[in-house]
């Protein structure tokens, strides 16, 4: 319990700090895979390229290109003009929730998340690629064509509901994201030669991209969320540091606090023995007269409940269970002097 506190906020910041270490080292193999990635055309070449691979298969690769629907694209519910292959709507609501503390903060709470999506390829020109699974996709850039926000009318009745149970709902935010038709982005992932056509899959050397940002721009962006998380980690570190360095100060200074009382404790106990044996009768006692155990001072302490005198101070200390002559507990101990 000495150290609860700080053992707290110690297996705190080491949890922090392995938190980070984790990100750096997922964003350290992210951009390990995205340098080693080779950016391919989009032309006559790709098909046998990929087909003088190992199983016909490229790892990880990264191509650009336009997107375009495999059959009819998905319309926009709430922008009709706009049309794409993948869509995302989401509605969110606002609210000001009270926290422990009494204070009041703005949240947002997710009520519903829906997704939709027909098959499509990246092309350039009469030459394409499948993508597959596009929504497992790291980082998926979309569109967001739709974005609205209405607040909530609340009468009295709400306000004081709320007050009460701690949540003030504030309004309502309707979005909708799409990749459309005809954007020109970039895809990192594995390319496969599947009866003929090409297929972008995810890989499992590093994630899959689609994003309107290069190759570079991507590696760029890596590297300073890497940065970032290694000044995180830094940080994190010294105070995990600071605190063990804390802990471990407090520890020293009690260990000599308790060598220094022992010390003081054995001195003084030194001194006492010396005293207790000045003041001993000098005269030679008989056997009777003698503590049982050591045989050489006289008794002065009496074992209770069984009241035999047979110990003197100095054995009385190390004998504290058994009665050294009729093995009773002994419950008790008393000064008893012998004449």
């Amino acid at each position: 319990m000495e150290y609860l506190n700080e053992g707290i906020v110690l297996g705190l910041d080491l949890l922090i700090l392995g938190l980070c270490y984790k990100e750096y080292c997922s964003y350290k193999q992210t951009l390990k895979a995205l340098k080693g990635a080779p950016q391919l055309p989009l032309d006559d070449s790709l098909k046998s390229y990929v087909q003088q691979q190992k199983d016909q298969k490229v790892p990880y690769a990264v191509i650009r290109g336009t997107v375009s629907p495999i059959g009819a694209p998905i319309k926009s519910v709430l922008s009709p003009t706009v049309t794409g292959v993948l869509q995302i709507m989401k509605l969110n609501e606002h609210r000001v929730a009270r926290g422990f503390a009494g204070l009041w903060t703005e949240q947002k709470k997710l009520v519903h998340f829906s997704t939709n999506e027909v098959p499509f390829m990246i092309t350039n020109g009469e030459h394409g690629v499948e993508v597959t699974e596009a929504l497992s996709s790291a980082v998926l850039d979309l569109d967001v064509v739709y974005d609205n926000y209405e607040p909530s009318s609340l009468k009295l009745f709400d306000h004081l509901f709320g007050f009460f149970s701690g949540v003030r709902q504030k309004g309502f935010q309707t979005t909708e994201e799409i990749l459309r038709d005809g954007s020109f982005i970039t895809a990192v992932g594995e390319i496969e030669l599947d009866a003929g056509n090409l297929r972008l899959q995810p890989s499992s050397i590093g994630p899959m991209f689609l994003t309107t940002a290069t190759k570079g721009a991507l590696i760029k962006k890596f590297e300073e969320a890497k940065s970032s998380m290694m000044v995180k980690m830094f940080i994190s570190g010294a105070i995990t540091a600071l605190i063990i360095g804390i802990i471990g100060r407090r520890y020293f200074i009690r260990k000599k606090a308790e060598r220094n009382e022992r010390r003081l404790k054995e001195t003084l106990e030194k001194a006492r023995r010396e005293r207790r044996a000045k003041t001993r009768p000098k005269a030679n006692l008989m056997e009777e007269q003698l503590c049982v155990v050591c045989v050489t001072n006289p008794k002065e302490v009496i074992c209770l409940p069984c009241g035999h005198v047979c110990l003197c101070e100095d054995c009385s200390e190390k004998i504290k269970i058994a009665c050294p002559v009729c093995r009773t507990t002994i419950e008790s101990k008393a000064a008893a002097f012998i004449s």
